[in-house]
């Protein structure tokens, strides 16, 4: 899961639509950690794109506490504007294999 508030989604966005508008194919997010990660059991270390020309999103976590997801472009580019209109409780999916993604927006935390 993604978690945080609308203006971290919001940050989180624009950087996303930065690294899609570059010639990079892969880019790394890492995560801001500070605090608890209570209710979850921990937090992960962030999140690694990479453009691919995939039929379908691949999300995996890595050993090293990363999730790597490989997605087409146009795939990302459909996430960015999904995770842009994202309010408070809002939630949206990114369906991939073997695991999916859930991003969502919640002005709480971190609490």
């Amino acid at each position: 899961m993604l978690l945080d508030n609308e203006e971290g989604l919001r940050a989180f966005g624009s950087e996303l639509e930065a690294f899609l508008a570059s010639a990079a194919s892969a880019h790394s997010f890492p995560s801001h950690t500070s605090g608890s990660a209570e209710p979850y059991a921990q937090f992960l270390e962030g999140l690694r794109v990479e453009k691919v020309e995939l039929l379908a999103p691949e999300l995996q976590i890595g050993e090293d506490r990363w999730l790597a997801l490989k997605a087409s472009v146009p795939e990302l580019v459909q996430l960015r504007e999904r995770i842009g209109v994202l309010q408070n409780g809002d939630h949206t999916h990114l369906y991939a294999s073997p695991i999916s993604l859930v991003v969502e927006a919640d002005d709480t935390w971190p609490s």
